[in-house]
């Protein structure tokens, strides 16, 4: 994937809090009223609150649709989501995860956004991102932020355990770690009794570790030219991973990740390895530093960067004029930017600036200028996912070792290709 701009680079720390708001719907109403349903995951907060602003702000301008909202905790989402779309009572706009591509366009859950109004809004590689995986021009989602990732710290707890130098390498991580421990705080608020937060250590350092050496990996896999043991760099990101365990919560397995992050938010731990806490780290009071987050010594160009949060239509429930026009308006510049600006966001649309936004907004740039973002580090299939997931819980847990996980990822690939085929 070519690199974006920075400007479609940066994308929203808080905006995966943003997906936190979602609607589930009825076709309910008078004849003249269309009531659309939205679905996100998410735990309220601010972003919650900006959403029911846009909301608002819509159903003014458009006395004729209503919409009703719903937040589905982060660990129920996806679950909740698939059940309410395969039992024919999905939501009109919902919360897309990349890995349901394939699924959701096969079971005529998602409809080709390509010819909507707001599409032109897109910048060249947030629409190359909604084509992703979609035959010719035809696009199944639309990405409303893009994250080049990295690490939220606590300057004052930094301060306190006597780290005076962003670390740049993986070893001064790992030195500014035992510094931290050291001083009594917890390192990382990474724990894992919510299987989908250690993706959080796991991508940055498979960015890293497997792309500069195996640019089309994805591919590769994908095709059965290689497997995920010929590629190296993907054991030497779960290397990383166990690396780190000693640096996470205290019992990972038994905390999970609203714990972790309230460890953060409390002054308790000391890196939040997402920008999205950036908004809610303010809000707390904690003063917060970024840094990419190195999990290697060499300077490599290659880091995670990925849109976390992208809507999908659910034609099924004929309101698909009506979702794009709510998607229309919440993309329109002034509306898009006041939300952008109440979450600390940054845009998947060219020509909006918020680079005044946070004090913090010039850092990321330009600690993200001129590196290559990998939005999918792994084939984007529920299956290999799951895979992944399960055996990084083993692993933080010690029931397990690196060369079993890469032996059940290759596993679960065969199965992919095999019913492809």
């Amino acid at each position: 994937m070519p690199r974006p701009s920075v400007r479609t680079a940066v994308a929203a720390a808080a905006l995966t809090a943003l997906a936190l708001s979602s609607l589930t719907g009825c076709a309910g109403g008078s004849s003249d009223t269309t009531s659309l349903s939205f679905l996100m995951w998410g735990d309220g907060g601010d972003t919650q609150k900006a959403y029911e602003q846009v909301i608002a702000a819509f159903e003014a301008e458009n006395p004729g649709i209503t919409v009703n909202a719903e937040f589905v905790n982060t660990n129920d989402y996806d679950s909740v989501l698939k059940t309410r779309l395969s039992g024919g009572a999905g939501p009109d706009v919902y919360g897309f995860d990349p890995k349901n591509l394939g699924d959701f366009v096969r079971d005529g859950f998602a409809a080709d956004l390509s010819d909507a109004a707001f599409f032109g809004r897109l910048d060249e590689a947030a629409a190359q991102e909604a084509r992703r995986g979609a035959d010719g021009d035809a696009a199944y989602s639309v990405p409303v932020s893009q994250s080049g990732n990295g690490i939220i710290y606590n300057a004052a707890l930094f301060e306190q355990a006597g780290i005076t130098e962003v670390p740049q390498t993986y070893t001064e991580l790992k030195a500014a770690a035992e510094a931290l421990s050291a001083a009594g705080i917890t390192p990382f608020a990474m724990s894992a009794q919510d299987s989908w937060w250690p993706q959080f250590i796991a991508y940055y350092a498979m960015a890293q570790h497997v792309f500069p050496d195996d640019p089309d990996a994805i591919e590769e896999l994908l095709e059965g030219e290689r497997t995920f043991a010929d590629i190296r760099g993907y054991a030497d990101a779960l290397e990383v991973v166990q690396d780190l365990v000693p640096f996470y919560m205290a019992d990972p397995l038994g905390t999970n990740q609203s714990a972790a992050k309230s460890a953060f938010l409390t002054g308790q731990a000391a890196m939040f390895p997402a920008t999205w806490i950036l908004s809610d780290a303010r809000a707390a009071g904690v003063e917060p530093g970024y840094m990419n987050f190195p999990t290697m010594d060499a300077d490599v160009a290659d880091m995670w960067g990925s849109y976390l949060v992208a809507w999908g239509v659910n034609p099924g429930n004929d309101r698909v004029d009506a979702a794009e026009d709510f998607i229309d308006f919440f993309f329109q510049d002034e509306v898009y930017t006041e939300f952008l600006t109440a979450v600390k966001a940054f845009p998947t649309t060219a020509g909006i600036d918020v680079s005044a936004n946070d004090p913090l907004f010039p850092d990321m740039v330009a600690a993200w200028e001129g590196r290559t973002f990998r939005p999918v580090v792994i084939p984007a299939h529920p299956r290999l996912q799951e895979t992944l997931l399960v055996g990084m819980q083993n692993l933080i847990a010690g029931r397990t070792d690196v060369d079993a996980v890469i032996v059940e990822l290759d596993a679960a690939l065969v199965e992919i290709r095999a019913n492809a085929d």
